[in-house]
């Protein structure tokens, strides 16, 4: 995108030397939108001869004469007009969106938020093809495009993230005959589950309204979220490995400060994901000690990590004896792809995962997936769709499907603390 409309949006702020346009530009919008002098009074000639802007010659107190450009009233017209345009795609690294959200928030421009709203809607049509190429990359075993297409959907997360701050700058108006009013997002932050984007995605499907998203950080990542009050949910699968118990214990001392309900989304079947035909020969928890044997763990808090941790004690295992027991991945699938690629032998995971990646499986045992919800969300009109969505008989139909779930309990309340 040429740099003329951001020029004109800092020319609305009063005069400018082409010295201080260059220098302003890169400031407030970044070095992509750096441009060296010849473009620059190149562009600004350009401009002028459009009647955008007009130019003075100013004398110089101890030098040549300088020019100085200032904005007509076309240009003026022009800077609106444009600001009521969607965002374009973004060309050779400059993107249209930072600079149209700053002029338009600074010009109250109605269109400010529509342009929130529709760059939310690019956004998520972008994530949902990421997905899609990683579940095909994933299907044919090829790690690296995987990986590729991976990075790219984290990167569209956190764009998707820092949208939160603009939920409440520049709302487009909306008309009184609307059918569904325009609803904050919801956040899910916790552990990594299948089901848990298959919900994303069917909300997306039934309820385009509705902007859910979840973050795979882990269980105990996802609870301390919750508490601190950064998550609306928290996808749980936490063993107290005293108890011998799930959830509740850590539902008590993360989040004392309010009611939390938790609702069972799943038991799924927990072990040990190796490469095909087994090379290493590992058939229980004693080889993994083994020389030559290279695990990977999830990272810290997670649950997987801590059932892995607790069958471990039980054995009488030392974890630190374990080669890789350090090295971590933050889901299921990172865990398959270092096993497919071939830099490690097994690691811990969900029985779901290792056939999708042709990987096999060496059970562990089942274990309970909870979705943690405060009592003020869970009774709130937001999280309606939500609830009605895990009730539906297809949903269930869909989440069955996948290998090593059992979905009998889903929707069950199954403790408030």
């Amino acid at each position: 995108m040429p740099a003329a409309h951001a020029l004109m949006g800092l020319l609305a702020r009063g005069e400018r030397y082409g010295y201080q346009l260059r220098g302003e530009l890169e400031e407030e919008f970044g070095p992509e939108w750096r441009i060296d002098f010849g473009q620059l009074y190149r562009q600004l000639a350009s401009m002028t001869q459009k009647g955008w802007l007009r130019v003075r010659v100013a004398p110089g107190t101890r030098g040549p004469d300088r020019k100085l450009y200032a904005l007509t009233p076309c240009g003026r017209s022009e800077l609106r007009r444009w600001l009521r345009q969607p965002a374009a795609e973004s060309v050779r690294g400059r993107d249209e969106f930072p600079v149209k959200l700053r002029l338009g928030v600074a010009a109250r421009a109605p269109a400010t938020g529509e342009l929130v709203a529709e760059r939310r809607r690019r956004l998520e049509s972008q994530q949902q093809a990421e997905r899609t190429r990683a579940a095909r990359a994933q299907r044919d075993g090829d790690v690296g495009r995987w990986l590729l297409a991976e990075t790219r959907r984290h990167q569209t997360e956190g764009a998707l993230a820092a949208l939160d701050s603009c939920a409440g700058i520049g709302r487009p108006r909306r008309k009184r005959s609307a059918a569904i009013p325009a609803a904050e997002p919801l956040l899910a932050i916790g552990s990594d589950d299948l089901v848990l984007d298959l919900i994303a995605r069917q909300l997306t499907r039934q309820h385009p309204e509705i902007h859910f998203s979840a973050n795979p950080v882990g269980s105990l990542a996802g609870l301390v979220a919750l508490g601190e009050g950064r998550a609306h949910l928290a996808g749980i699968h936490l063993l107290d490995v005293d108890s011998g118990e799930y959830n509740v214990p850590f539902v008590k001392h993360l989040v004392p400060e309010e009611p939390v309900v938790l609702v069972n989304l799943a038991h799924r079947e927990q072990g040990l994901m190796v490469a095909p035909g087994n090379p290493k020969g590992i058939r229980e928890l004693r080889d993994l000690v083994r020389p030559g044997v290279e695990l990977i763990n999830r990272q810290r808090g997670a649950g997987t990590r801590l059932l892995l941790f607790q069958r471990l004690r039980q054995a009488r295992i030392d974890p630190t004896s374990i080669r890789g027991y350090a090295r971590e991945a933050t889901t299921h699938a990172g865990v398959a792809a270092a096993i497919a690629a071939g830099s490690a032998d097994v690691g811990p995971g969900i029985r779901a995962v290792a056939e999708a990646w042709g990987l096999e499986f060496l059970p562990l045992g089942y274990e309970r997936y909870d979705l943690a919800i405060p009592r003020r969300i869970f009774d709130s009109a937001r999280l309606r769709p939500l609830l009605e969505l895990i009730h539906q008989p297809a949903f269930r139909r869909a989440a069955a499907a996948f290998s090593g779930y059992d979905v009998s309990h889903m929707s069950e309340i199954v403790a408030i603390h």
